[in-house]
């Protein structure tokens, strides 16, 4: 495959994700008749109309990549220096005309419930958690050590539970034509968030990731850095989390979403998008096609010298049902900390995230104490991620606010749109398991 080929936009028709630039999903009906085969998108021909010299661009950013991961290599670091934790912001685009109608069969303004259900396997998965879908006993698994949760402030620096619903009348999205018509509806800068666009439906597949922009190159324009408003996730609501309103059992698990980031993170297929091809990871074995099938069974390839070798279906870059997959590798842990560091949105995200240093036990603090607005803002620190609750009651123990997310870390919270009569008032914080209560005065 040419290197111009190799950046493409896939559209693969079938399971799990698609492909190198983008993924994309099938969704017919009749299972037994879909064609596992994966061909060029237009709308990579219709991008690399748009990027002067973007194959040059497209291999230049894989040799940076190659040339960072052999660095860390020799000098005998730690393959991560830190956990990583990225803001979501979930778009659910849904084309329900009673807004006030979430959840349910055939709803595409999916519950809460089914988006938190979402960014909790992300966490199983990123971090190979124990006693979890994500954990693994594989020699050369990896946990990520990338978290995920729900953007608490938006890009006003308002509070929010990173969750958007916008109605649109279009019950079918066509990923050629209408990423951008989907990301006008709602989008946050991409280069501070990980976007992800819920859609009632997308003809054909299942979804779409966005491979990292690359850094410049002189006389040429940075890949995909024209982009950035469709910069993210594009999924169609029925294969989004592991509870709710899903389509196939098959791929029920939450998986197509693992896949799709790891895309957005810049990893590529284990088969390397074709016969035998290569995702630059050493410790995933060479692989003739995907694991086309909606079976864990094992298959093999004879990509090296005729040797038969198993094909790694477990790992999550391959295309196999969902229950199959539990598996990133050191390689490609190795891989992702280079595009972190090397793709200007993606470094720029992660170093924006102004997140506060975890602490070993819950430790809350309020801010200019005593209250002489009506806001109340105050830092809440805890070891993790963490299922958070907080409220404000009054003396008399009527809870005059409250709030909770299911995956946050440490961070800065407030109280908003609430009129507070001068009085006292106790703050209580609840993540994971513990509970911290303190009193405040509002002047």
């Amino acid at each position: 495959m040419s290197p111009e080929n190799k950046q493409s936009y896939y559209f693969c028709k079938k399971p799990l994700l698609c492909g190198f630039l983008l993924c994309l999903l099938s969704i017919s009906t009749t299972w037994a008749q879909r064609v596992r085969d994966c061909a060029f998108s237009p709308v990579y021909q219709q991008h690399v109309q748009k990027i002067k010299g973007a194959a040059v661009r497209r291999q230049a950013f894989e040799d940076s990549i190659q040339a960072f991961v052999e660095q860390r290599k020799n000098r005998g670091g730690r393959t991560a220096d830190r956990i990583i934790r990225i803001p979501v912001v979930v778009h659910i685009i849904h084309n329900t005309a009673d807004s006030n109608r979430i959840g349910g069969t055939g709803n595409a303004n999916i519950s809460v419930a089914q988006i938190e259900s979402q960014i909790r396997v992300l966490n199983e998965d990123y971090r190979r958690q124990e006693g979890t879908r994500g954990y693994n006993t594989n020699p050369v698994g990896a946990d990520m050590e990338i978290e995920f949760y729900l953007a608490n402030r938006d890009p006003n620096g308002n509070p929010t539970n990173g969750i958007v619903r916008r109605y649109r009348n279009q019950a079918v999205y066509n990923i050629q034509s209408d990423l951008e018509t989907v990301s006008a509806l709602s989008y946050w800068p991409s280069n501070r968030y990980l976007n992800i666009w819920v859609l009632p439906d997308i003809r054909n597949y299942l979804g779409y990731g966005q491979f990292p922009a690359s850094t410049a190159v002189e006389g040429l324009d940075a890949y995909y850095e024209d982009f950035p408003q469709t910069d993210g996730v594009f999924i169609a609501h029925q294969y989004f989390g592991d509870t709710g309103n899903l389509a196939d059992e098959a791929y029920s698990y939450g998986r197509t979403l693992t896949h799709e980031v790891g895309h957005w993170l810049g990893l590529i297929h284990t088969w390397g998008d074709e016969y035998c091809g290569t995702d630059y990871c050493d410790d995933t074995p060479p692989t003739e096609s995907a694991n086309n099938t909606r079976f864990c069974n094992d298959r093999y390839s004879t990509c090296v010298s005729g040797q038969s070798t198993r094909n790694m279906i477990e790992n999550f870059l391959d295309y196999s049902p969902d229950a199959c997959m539990n598996t990133f590798t050191l390689d490609q842990k190795n891989r992702v900390r280079a595009v972190l560091e090397l793709s200007p949105r993606r470094r720029q995200l992660v170093a924006t995230t102004n997140l506060l240093e975890e602490t070993e036990k819950l430790v809350l603090k309020v801010y200019n104490h005593p209250i002489r607005t009506q806001t109340i803002t105050f830092e809440a620190t805890f070891k993790g991620i963490q299922p958070i609750e907080y409220s404000l009651l009054d003396l008399q123990g009527h809870v005059v606010y409250s709030a909770r997310q299911s995956s946050q870390p440490s961070s800065i919270f407030s109280i908003s749109g609430v009129h507070l009569a001068p009085a006292v008032y106790v703050l209580r914080f609840t993540a994971g398991t513990e509970t911290h209560s303190t009193r405040l005065v509002v002047q």
